[in-house]
C-alpha cells in the first residue's frame, strides 16, 4: 500500500518504520526542517522517499496525519485538495500551548468536538479515521511490549467502513490490536481517555515522565453472569 506520512515526528517516524517493515511504500514529510529526517531515511533505505507535505499527501492511498494540533490550519492549507478521497488517519490530541510553552488539553474545545471532527470539517472530501493517539511515542513500537502479558489496543473511530477496515490492517501491521470504537464522533471519548491517562500519570506515577508506562487495553473475556431474583 502507498502511505504518505504527514509529519514524520516521534509518532509518524515510528509508524513509518513498522509499515516499511511490513512492505508498504512510503513518502515521508516533515513539518519543519526535513534534514531531521536524514537518520530515518538512512535507516529505511529504499523503502521510503522524502517529500514535501504536499507530495506525501498526493502519494498516499492512505495518509497519516500526525500533526501538532496548533499547526493543523497551516498543514491543511499546504495539502489543499491532495487529500480528497484519501483515507486520513489522524493521531492528534487537542493539546494547546501557553506562551511559556506549557502544554494543556483544550477542555473547552473537547466539550463539543474532537480533532477528528474538526479535521473532517476542514477536509470534507477526505475519509478521516481517528487512531494511534493514546500510546506515547516511546512505546509505539511492538518491541516495547515483547515482555508484557497483554499488548495494548489501538482504538479507532470513523464514519467510513472501508477506511476502518484498512486502518485495522495497518494497526496489525504496526504490531498492535485494533479496537473499533464506532463512528467518528467517538473520537471525543478516545481523546478524553488521553486526558485520563495524563491524570493517572500525574497522580499514580508522580508525573508525566511516567506516562510512557500507560496504555489502554481490552481483554476479551467470557464471564458467566450470576443472575439474582429481584425483590418486588
Amino acid at each position: 500500500m502507498k502511505i504518505g506520512i504527514l509529519n514524520a515526528g516521534n509518532v509518524g517516524g515510528r509508524l513509518a518504520r513498522a509499515w516499511a517493515a511490513a512492505g508498504h511504500d512510503l513518502v515521508i514529510a516533515k513539518d519543519g526542517e526535513d534534514r531531521k529526517l536524514a537518520p530515518l531515511l538512512a535507516e529505511l533505505g529504499g523503502k521510503a522517499l522524502l517529500g514535501t507535505i504536499r507530495e506525501a499527501a498526493e502519494f498516499g492511498e492512505v495518509v497519516l496525519f500526525s500533526v501538532y494540533w496548533p499547526r493543523v490550519e497551516a498543514i491543511v492549507a499546504e495539502v489543499g485538495d491532495a487529500l480528497d478521497g484519501k483515507i486520513v488517519i489522524e493521531t492528534m490530541n487537542p493539546l494547546d500551548v501557553t506562551s511559556d510553552f506549557v502544554h494543556f488539553h483544550d477542555v473547552e474545545f473537547m466539550r463539543d468536538s474532537s480533532t477528528s471532527e474538526n479535521l473532517q470539517q476542514r477536509l470534507p472530501k477526505a475519509r478521516v479515521v481517528k487512531g494511534f493517539n493514546l500510546l506515547a511515542a516511546p512505546v509505539l513500537e511492538a518491541a516495547a511490549w515483547s515482555e508484557a502479558p497483554v499488548g495494548p489496543a489501538v482504538f479507532y473511530a470513523t464514519d467510513d467502513v472501508q477506511a476502518g477496515q484498512i486502518t485495522r490492517s495497518l494497526v496489525v501491521d504496526a504490531g498492535f490490536r485494533p479496537v473499533n470504537a464506532g463512528p467518528l464522533k467517538a473520537a471525543r471519548q478516545i481523546e478524553q481517555v488521553a486526558v485520563l491517562l495524563h491524570k493517572v500519570a500525574d497522580n499514580e506515577f508522580n508525573g508525566d515522565a511516567d506516562l510512557i508506562r500507560l496504555a489502554m487495553t481490552v481483554i476479551e473475556a467470557a464471564p458467566g453472569p450470576i443472575a439474582r431474583d429481584r425483590v418486588a
